[in-house]
């Protein structure tokens, strides 16, 4: 008998906690997603970042996330993203099967969006659609400072007026890597995505956050088939022992499924690298549908004393 009583609470205490799963998952409105992606790279000296020397298959940044959001009030809702990059492609990973990207919780409302985590800097999310090569070794991060990713920090994002909008970061001064309070700001008119509008344009400035401060222009506009996008920068480290401009412009022209692409990125802050570079890259997209890609790409870095060059073949799914 006690058996039975005990099964039976069980199956209630069960029931109870299942309903209030549902419950909390009907009043939010969320989703996963994702992407998955593998490479086959041939990089002849392994002085880039992102790529090791000789041939390797990898995963480059591939993820896992949920995103979404929760209904308080009529006019206040409550935000929140955790995403992971995924290694599990790897060969004999030590360092384990993920590791943090933009895992962040806040409110959204009249006001626009605050959310307090780990986050792109504004500084970072500027660059729009710029780089055609995004998250491969002929990322325009190769050469130009400021694309960081960090913890800790409170980021705005405004509504978009009259086709602008305004979007901050700030890192308190325990938290920031050089030992003191930093900031980003970025004023963006147009369309980021280059889907509501063909052109975007953004004015950015970064103050001592990760050991920099840089300003930038970024403008990208798109006609049909045809995209065009340049960046010009100007960079110091903080503690004033590095400093130099950095440019960079792509172009992409979509050919039914084919889109070819070039770039050509160049700094001499020495901030990424300790020495002057550029690196020009060539390649071609093959667009299956809009979860899933096929590519080939060359790029070229060339530094003052080394140089290196890469070759890859790769497949991307989002999800």
């Amino acid at each position: 008998m006690t058996t039975i009583v005990t099964y039976t609470k069980t199956r209630v205490a069960a029931g109870i906690i299942l309903a209030c799963f549902a419950s909390s998952s009907m009043a939010a409105d969320y989703a996963v997603y994702g992407k998955a992606e593998v490479q086959i790279a041939n990089t002849d000296t392994g002085v880039m970042r992102y790529a090791d020397e000789g041939t390797q298959i990898d995963a480059p940044f591939s993820r896992i996330g949920i995103k979404g959001s929760h209904k308080l009030t009529e006019s206040l809702k409550a935000v929140f993203k955790y995403e992971v990059q995924v290694k599990g492609f790897e060969h004999d990973d030590t360092n384990g099967p993920f590791s943090a990207r933009n895992t962040y919780l806040g409110l959204a409302g009249d006001f626009g969006e605050v959310v307090v985590g780990r986050n792109d800097t504004r500084f970072k999310y500027s660059e729009g659609k710029l780089d055609g090569f995004n998250e491969t070794q002929a990322d325009i991060a190769q050469l130009i400072p400021g694309q960081d990713r960090i913890g800790d920090t409170i980021t705005y994002s405004s509504k978009t007026y009259a086709g602008a909008s305004l979007a901050l970061t700030y890192a308190p001064k325990d938290d920031s890597s050089n030992d003191e309070s930093g900031f980003a700001a970025t004023v963006i008119y147009g369309d980021r995505a280059l889907k509501s509008a063909n052109y975007y344009v953004a004015i950015s400035h970064v103050d001592a956050l990760n050991k920099l401060t840089a300003s930038r222009v970024v403008a990208a506009w798109k006609h049909e088939n045809l995209q065009l996008a340049g960046l010009i920068q100007r960079s110091e480290s903080t503690d004033g022992t590095k400093e130099g401009n950095g440019y960079a412009i792509s172009a992409s022209y979509a050919i039914d499924k084919w889109v070819p692409k070039l770039q050509y990125v160049k700094d001499d802050s020495k901030i990424r690298h300790a020495e002057e570079g550029k690196q020009w890259t060539a390649g071609v997209d093959y667009v299956f549908d809009k979860q899933t890609t096929a590519y080939l790409f060359y790029t070229d870095l060339d530094l003052d004393i080394e140089s290196d060059n890469s070759i890859a073949l790769g497949l991307k799914y989002k999800f």
